[in-house]
Parts: structure tokens; sequence; C-alpha cells
């Protein structure tokens, strides 16, 4: 029996327009009233999961959400990050010299804020910052003191670059590191064991759920290790070709209610996996 929902939040819980429907909005707190408890887990910043954690009245200190790609696991009601998976200053100048011949700028995150090495931001790095609702503040990487730590580290240009970095990722870099393209233009750096699928692990873990007792939704890349840990994995409709190979169900796109349809689908099967 399916216990706990986790879903992401961009191309799966909101619209293109990052538009969160009221369907979808009706059918998670009918869940909620079946016992179902629900988690976000996003490669955003918890900054930029709040309003979405308001609409569904997931401001309890009983709710938790799984951010920047399983680097951090928060309370949602004080925003507290109380599981922490992080990379150093060192790791921060090691990813930079490696990702500058691909014509990327990189910025990172911490819990709290954004930052920049770059005194005039590519515009894919300025959009990021207002999607996360987080101002970005520069900091030149070897200012950092030795002991600070980052969340993750996003590599953003045009979308070709992107591309090419995906395709001929530095050996060392993929060694000593996890990396996924999770944009067209973004390419993600993080610690090598963190990702959303050891995030909803530690989360399910700590709430007392199974593998089996989790349902994951997703659409891109960053999705896959949560749809692999996950007892039923549900991939939408307008998904990375990946992750509808991996995933045991889709569902609808997140244009057309696609989380609203399979939470529908779950509740009407009394929460039992509907696949088998």
């Amino acid at each position: 029996m399916i216990k706990l929902i986790t879903i992401d939040v961009d191309g799966t819980l909101v619209t293109s327009t990052k538009r969160l429907t009221k369907k979808t909005k009706n059918s998670i707190e009918r869940a909620k009233k079946a016992g179902l408890y629900i988690a976000l887990a996003s490669g955003r910043p918890f900054s930029g999961m709040h309003k979405y954690l308001r609409q569904l009245d997931l401001i309890g200190d009983h709710y938790f959400s799984v951010t920047q790609n399983g680097a951090y696991i928060h309370q949602n009601d004080t925003g507290k990050a109380i599981i922490k998976n992080c990379m150093n200053a060192d790791d921060l100048s090691f990813v930079d010299k490696r990702i500058r011949p691909f014509g990327l700028q990189m910025s990172y995150m911490d819990s709290k804020f954004f930052y920049t090495r770059h005194k005039l931001p590519n515009i894919y790095t300025a959009l990021d910052s207002i999607v996360a609702k987080r101002r970005l503040r520069y900091m030149p990487y070897d200012r950092w003191p030795s002991n600070k730590t980052f969340g993750r580290f996003l590599c953003m240009g045009p979308s070709r670059n992107v591309k090419k970095l995906q395709f001929n990722v530095p050996k060392e870099l993929s060694e000593r590191f996890y990396c996924v393209r999770t944009e067209r233009f973004l390419f993600e750096v993080i610690s090598k064991n963190t990702n959303k699928g050891t995030g909803v692990m530690l989360l399910a873990d700590k709430l007392g759920f199974k593998p089996e007792e989790v349902m994951a939704i997703g659409n891109e890349l960053n999705d896959l290790p949560m749809l692999e840990y996950a007892g039923l994995s549900v991939a939408m409709a307008n998904s990375n070709e990946n992750v509808i190979k991996v995933a045991d169900y889709t569902t609808k796109s997140n244009n057309n209610d696609g989380v609203s349809f399979v939470i529908d689908k779950l509740l009407e099967n009394n929460m039992m996996d509907f696949t088998k």
C-alpha cells in the first residue's frame, strides 16, 4: 500500500507557466484526507518551492521537502535544513575550472543564498535566480573559507553548450560528483552520493516508510534516482524518454493535470499499486 507520494515541481507539479492548477490542488487535498503523506522533491532551493507548499497546505512541523536534488531536506514550517549532503569550497574551485572550456557560467547555492563569481551573470543565471526566489550575490569562489559548504553547483548557458558538457563530462568530474542535465540550459553538479533518490530515501526513513510504500512522480533525468527508489514510479507524458522507460506508469502531461490524474487513480485503487 502506498503511504508517501513524492512529487517533482517543474515539468511535473506545475504547468509550463509555473502554475499550480485547481484540479491538482484538489487531488492532493483528497490524498491528504485519505491519509497519504505528500512531499515535494525538487532541484529548486526551498525558497523557490515555498509558495507551492503554502498553496497545498503543506506547512506544518510534520511536513518536509527534498530540495536542491537531495542536497537538503527542509522542515516546511521553519524552512530549516534538517539533513544536509554538501560540497565545500575546494569542490567549488575544482568544478569551476573544469567547466570553463564549455562556455558556461557557474553559480552556487547553500541552504539560504544564491551566489555567482561573475560580475555580469548571463541571462540563464539571472532567470534562474528569479525562479529560485533568491537574489544573486557576487562572490568569487576563491574568497570562500575552507569550511564553507554548498548544496549544488549550477552550470548554465546556451543549450548547445550544456549539451556538449552533458556528453563530454570530464572523467575527473564524473568520478568525484553526481552530474546531471536538468534543463535545456542547466547542468548540475552535486555531491557524489546525493540525488533525489537518496533524498527521498532519507525522508522515507525519517517518516518510517518503506520503498514499496512510496510513489514518486517526475519528468526529468534528475528524477531517475527517485523513480528507481520508489515502489511505484510515475513519469509525466512530457518526460524525457529515458524517464518513461524506467517508470512503471506514464500519466498525462504537466499541462493536462497529470499529477491529479495519477493521484485520483491511486485513490480509486485504495492506495494499492494499480500497475500490477
